[in-house]
């Protein structure tokens, strides 16, 4: 199992390739590496076999908006993307047509809604309670949201999105490692329905989370700990979500986690992520490791922007890795 996290602007876009198989999670707002990367499958004579829209914020949804619109207008064909999951309040609530006025006003989720009914493509969504995938040796496991968020969310008349825009790049490590806290947590309507998926095959386990609440991540991983008798959950890699936003994050979920590499998606150029808090939390509340702590970014820039010294580097035990493809990351 290849995974490309790909450059894709300020949001999130992965590709997920074991053999023949190729499934996509969302598209980001910048689509210029997608399109290569999609470009490639189809030239291989392959197809896209699944591709998942995590939630509607435009740095998750606007690339795939892109795609299904190349895919019509002849680019990639009608047959090309076998199957789309999107919890879209219109088919949560069995709403196809596009005529009803009473419902999210997101104008790009309506977009989407509004290809989908043209398209050839097998439509569906996607909860904890959806069956997992197989496809060969790879398994994508359903883990978020649950089916009564997103009852609530669809039936809204609107939600408006939080972000915590203060920027603490130019902070040292120490000073903000005396201000650590829960105590703002990231609890958007939007985020809430984020699909969070574990991703295995023999060999390797990666935890998808989309841009998942710190709660509901808790609660995630503490279900996984009952498989594992109580223990910390091992995973290969975990994408951070919420592009690492330090609200995103709570000592209680990264004491659950067993992990050494983590990714981070975004381009910088939005709301100040990821906060270098959010870096400080990893390496304080992950359980004790041996090596230090990976975080691997799909762009070089954020990396600068943070501004980590050397000597924090050191004491922290945490190292930063630039994009290492030109497309982004791949492991």
């Amino acid at each position: 199992m290849n995974i490309k996290y790909l450059k894709a602007g300020s949001g999130d876009s992965i590709l997920i390739q074991d053999g023949t198989y190729n499934i996509l999670i969302d598209g980001g707002n910048d689509f210029t590496y997608i399109r290569d990367e999609v470009t490639k499958i189809f030239n291989a004579g392959q197809k896209l076999d699944l591709v998942i829209v995590t939630h509607h914020d435009d740095d998750h949804i606007s690339g795939i908006i892109a795609l299904v619109r190349a895919a019509i207008d002849g680019d990639f064909g009608h047959e090309f993307i076998k199957e789309i999951l999107l919890n879209s309040p219109k088919k949560i609530k069995g709403l196809i047509p596009s005529t009803d006025q009473n419902m999210l006003s997101y104008r790009q989720a309506r977009d989407l809604e509004n290809l989908l009914v043209g398209y050839t493509a097998k439509w569906d969504i996607a909860t904890a309670e959806t069956p997992a995938c197989t496809f060969g040796e790879m398994t994508l496991r359903f883990l978020s949201p649950v089916k009564e968020v997103l009852e609530t969310y669809s039936s809204a008349e609107g939600a408006y999105l939080t972000s915590d825009y203060r920027c603490d790049w130019d902070s040292s490590m120490a000073a903000l490692d005396k201000y650590l806290d829960d105590e703002s947590q990231d609890d958007s309507a939007s985020n809430k329905t984020s699909i969070v998926i574990l991703a295995e095959t023999p060999g390797k386990k990666v935890l998808l989370t989309g841009d998942c609440v710190p709660e509901r991540m808790d609660k995630i991983l503490s279900k996984l700990q009952e498989e594992n008798p109580g223990n910390p959950v091992y995973f290969d890699y975990v994408k951070l979500p919420h592009h690492g936003s330090y609200r995103s994050l709570s000592e209680a979920m990264l004491s659950k986690m067993d992990c050494s590499k983590f990714i981070i998606s975004t381009n910088s150029k939005k709301h100040f992520l990821p906060n270098k808090r959010a870096i400080l939390k990893v390496a304080k509340f992950i359980p004790q490791q041996k090596e230090e702590i990976q975080f691997l970014f799909n762009y070089a820039e954020p990396i600068e922007k943070l501004n980590i010294k050397s000597d924090e580097l050191r004491k922290y035990k945490i190292k930063l890795k630039q994009n290492n493809e030109i497309y982004g990351y791949g492991t």
